[in-house]
């Protein structure tokens, strides 16, 4: 049976679409944040930390925090979705519309693991990563601002 034959099938789909496009839509954020971060810090570096490059310094700790902000919410969206479709593949599952995969999958899951022992083990989730590398961001503002009222 194919989405178009199928409503769930056609649901589930969006869901999956939806996850994958705010992962997308991160990924993006963030290169745009990094690049005017970077842009903005090459000019404060030039000009020598002074108070006329306080704006742009204290542009890198809004945009960073905009960024934590933002990836906060991309990544509670893309649970959302993520969340939807496993709920519509176990409604499927259980319909027959889906052959039930679990055994297949909790082996290939284990393999898994047992390539990436440390990794699996440490349990640190993607979306602190992404946070962290915004919260970084403005963090590294702030020292510019700091810096920038020291070295005056």
């Amino acid at each position: 049976m194919t989405a178009a034959e199928d409503p769930t099938l056609a649901y589930w789909g969006a869901h999956r679409e939806q996850f994958r496009q705010s992962e997308n839509q991160r990924a993006v954020l963030t290169n745009f944040v990094l690049v005017i971060a970077a842009g903005a810090s090459g000019l404060v570096i030039q000009q020598g930390l002074r108070l006329r490059t306080l704006p742009l310094s204290v542009l890198i700790i809004v945009i960073g925090l905009y960024g934590v902000l933002a990836v906060a919410k991309y990544h509670e969206r893309a649970t959302y979705h993520l969340l939807q479709a496993r709920a519509l593949t176990h409604a499927l599952v259980t319909s027959g519309a889906l052959p039930d995969y679990d055994a297949v999958l909790e082996e290939t899951r284990q393999e898994h693991y047992q390539h990436y022992p440390h990794l699996h083990r440490l349990r640190l989730r993607l979306h602190w990563l992404w946070t962290g590398l915004h919260l970084a961001i403005a963090a590294y503002g702030v020292v510019l601002v700091i810096l920038t009222f020291l070295i005056r």
